[in-house]
């Protein structure tokens, strides 16, 4: 298992990755609407421009989030229309309340994860626990997911985290243990914790220095807590 984490614009480094180690590209971008809270990227890019930052992984096998609006408005005209979509809905004092991930490749099987049985004193669940089922499979709209709240323990400095199991979830969806999966959009480092728990190699790009020290530190500390050995250039 490897680590692999790099300073700089994701267009840039891409040309120095060699594309056929990569078996997925699974990230969570800039959502190019104009947040002001980061310390050194402008969230404001030129339609065109924002479009060929996302340009750069067509023909990979990738797994995107972000709003609808903007999946439409930029994602699509960048890599095309997605194989298969999924909801992540969550409860916020947002207006925004669900975000799409689009696959482009990678089909998320869904019978890999299991949710607890809803009724399971219902005689026919109750029956099919008796035979070793342990709950269905998860379906593509995902309610039990939250975003990172301030308060949480995951909140970092990186001031828009997803929350790791979400990504934990796509990882585990569209890849196998052993795989290498790339973050272009690294932030805050949570790809990598990801990998880190199921045992994928990863590969991040950050264009803030300050988030990159921050997401390597992060890594570390994960690296300790699961009591892994991980080779980290």
């Amino acid at each position: 298992m490897f680590i692999d984490t790099r300073l700089g614009n994701c267009i840039d480094v891409m040309q120095v990755i060699d594309k056929t180690q990569i078996d997925a590209v699974i990230t969570d971008p800039p959502y190019n609407i104009g947040f002001q809270g980061y310390n050194s990227y402008a969230d404001n890019l030129p339609d065109d421009e924002y479009i060929e930052a996302l340009s750069t992984f067509q023909q990979m096998p990738v797994a995107i989030i972000h709003y609808p609006e903007e999946m439409m408005r930029w994602v699509i005209p960048a890599l095309g229309a997605p194989d298969y979509v999924s909801a992540w809905c969550y409860n916020s004092n947002i207006s925004r309340r669900f975000r799409l991930i689009n696959y482009y490749g990678l089909k998320p099987e869904y019978s890999r994860i299991k949710k607890s049985y809803k009724n399971p004193t219902d005689r026919r669940i109750k029956k099919l626990i008796d035979n070793g089922s342990v709950g269905t499979s998860l379906y593509e709209w995902w309610d039990d997911i939250q975003i990172v709240k301030n308060v949480s323990k995951e909140k970092s400095i990186h001031p828009c985290p997803v929350p790791i199991k979400l990504m934990e979830r796509i990882i585990l969806l569209t890849t196998n243990e052993g795989d290498t999966i790339l973050d272009p959009f690294m932030g805050g480092g949570t790809t990598g914790l990801a990998c880190i728990r199921t045992n994928r190699n990863f590969i991040g790009i950050e264009i803030d220095p300050k988030y990159l020290e921050n997401a390597n530190g992060r890594i570390k500390n994960e690296q300790i807590l699961q009591g892994v050995n991980i080779g980290m250039d």
